[in-house]
C-alpha cells in the first residue's frame, strides 16, 4: 500500500470520532428545528432528509472504504444544507438566518475532511444550495459585504483545514518514524525482538499455523574475538540480509544477540523443512572466507490456539540438539532435517 494512502487512512481513524461528533450535531440543530418552530410541520421530505441523515451519519462510522468515507463526508454536509434549505424556503421569517447558517456550515465543515479539496467542494455545494435563499433586497445595497463574507468564511475554513490536515499529517509522520525505530533493530535493520514476537502472537491470535525457526550462529563470540566486532557486525547485517532475501517467509526478526526467528506459513511440514534448508545454505556462502560463518537451526510446528511460550521452548530444544549434533544443521521434532526432506511430520 502506498505511504501517502497509508496516511490517509491513519488519518481517517483519528478524525473518525471526531466527524461522528460534529455529524451528530448537525443532526440535533436538525431535529431541533423541526421541534421548535412552530409552524413547521413533518412532512415525508423532512423526514426523508432526517433519515438520510442518520443512514449517512452510521455509514460513515462504519464504511471502511477511504473513497466512501470521503464521499460521504460530502454527502452529509449537503443532505444537511439541503434539509435547512427547504424548511427555509418554505418559511420566509426564516431567510434572515441563511447568511450565519451558511457561515456556520462552512466553517464547521473544515473538520470533516482529510482533503482540502473535499473540503472546497463541500464548501461550494453548501454555498449553491444557500445562496438562492439570500434575502437580496436586504443585501442591494451591501452586497459587496455579502460577498465578503462568503469569501472570508470560505478562506476561513481553508485555513484551518489545511492547517489541522498539515499538522496531523506531520504528528504522524513523526509518530511513525518513532514507530520504526521502537520495532526495528538498529544494526540488522529488521524487526527487533519486541516487534517480532508480536507479529507472531497475531498470528497465532487470527489462527493461522506453520513453523517456527530458531536461528543462531556458529561460534559467533569466537569470531568477534579473533576478528573483531565490526566483523561481527558484518555477519550480523549478513545474515539479516539472508533472512530478507529468502522467499516464502511470513516475516523474521532479531530476537537476541545472534539469534534469529523466522516464521514460515503453511502445513506442509517438506515445505518448511527445504525453506529452512535452503536458507542455511544460503547463509553458508552469504560471506567470503575467512569471515564465512554457518547457522544452527530449531524449528517448531505451531497452529491455531497454541501457547507461544511452548512453541518458543520447543524450538529451543530442537537448537539445542542442531548445537550439539554437529552445529550448521536444522532439527524438528528432535529429528536432523535432511536434504531432501522426507516425510510430513504432523
Amino acid at each position: 500500500m502506498p505511504a501517502h494512502l497509508k496516511l490517509r487512512l491513519r488519518m481517517r481513524r483519528l478524525l473518525s470520532p471526531a466527524v461522528i461528533q460534529a455529524e451528530g450535531i448537525g443532526i440535533v440543530a436538525w431535529a431541533a428545528l423541526l421541534l421548535i418552530h412552530p409552524a413547521i410541520e413533518f412532512d415525508s421530505f423532512s423526514l426523508l432528509l432526517s433519515a438520510c441523515l442518520l443512514v449517512v451519519c452510521r455509514l460513515h462510522y462504519v464504511i471502511e472504504n477511504l473513497h466512501l468515507w470521503r464521499l460521504l463526508g460530502v454527502v452529509y454536509v449537503v443532505v444537511l444544507s439541503a434539509g435547512f434549505a427547504y424548511v427555509i424556503g418554505a418559511h420566509d421569517e426564516l431567510r434572515v438566518f441563511v447568511l450565519p447558517l451558511a457561515v456556520i456550515l462552512v466553517i464547521s465543515s473544515a473538520i470533516l475532511f482529510i482533503s482540502v479539496q473535499d473540503y472546497l467542494i463541500c464548501t461550494s455545494l453548501v454555498w449553491l444550495i444557500l445562496w438562492p435563499l439570500m434575502q437580496t433586497d436586504v443585501y442591494v445595497e451591501t452586497q459587496t459585504f455579502l460577498w465578503l463574507f462568503c469569501a472570508s468564511s470560505v478562506s476561513i475554513g481553508f485555513v484551518l483545514s489545511f492547517s489541522y490536515l498539515k499538522t496531523l499529517r506531520s504528528v504522524l509522520l513523526v509518530e511513525s518514524e518513532f514507530r520504526v525505530m521502537a520495532e526495528t533493530d538498529y544494526l540488522t535493520s529488521i524487526l527487533n525482538r519486541r516487534a517480532f514476537m508480536q507479529c507472531f502472537d497475531d498470528l497465532l491470535a487470527d489462527g493461522q499455523s506453520g513453523y517456527f525457526l530458531m536461528l543462531d550462529i556458529d561460534s559467533f563470540k569466537s569470531k568477534n574475538d579473533l576478528y573483531g566486532h565490526d566483523v561481527g557486525d558484518k555477519i550480523l547485517c549478513a545474515m539479516a540480509a539472508c533472512l530478507r532475501n529468502a522467499k516464502g517467509s511470513h516475516s523474521f526478526g532479531r530476537i537476541g544477540g545472534e539469534e534469529f526467528g523466522v516464521l514460515w506459513l503453511g502445513d506442509d511440514s517438506a515445505l518448511a523443512c527445504d525453506f529452512a534448508l535452503d536458507l542455511l545454505q544460503a547463509i553458508r556462502r552469504s560471506v567470503a572466507a575467512p569471515h564465512n560463518y554457518t547457522c544452527s537451526a530449531g524449528m517448531a510446528r505451531f497452529s491455531a490456539g497454541a501457547d507461544m511460550s511452548v512453541v518458543l521452548k520447543v524450538a529451543d530444544r530442537n537448537l539445542y540438539s542442531a548445537k550439539r549434533n554437529g552445529k550448521d544443521c536444522v532439527y524438528l521434532e528432535g529429528e536432523p532435517v535432511a536434504a531432501p526432506c522426507g516425510a510430513t511430520t504432523e
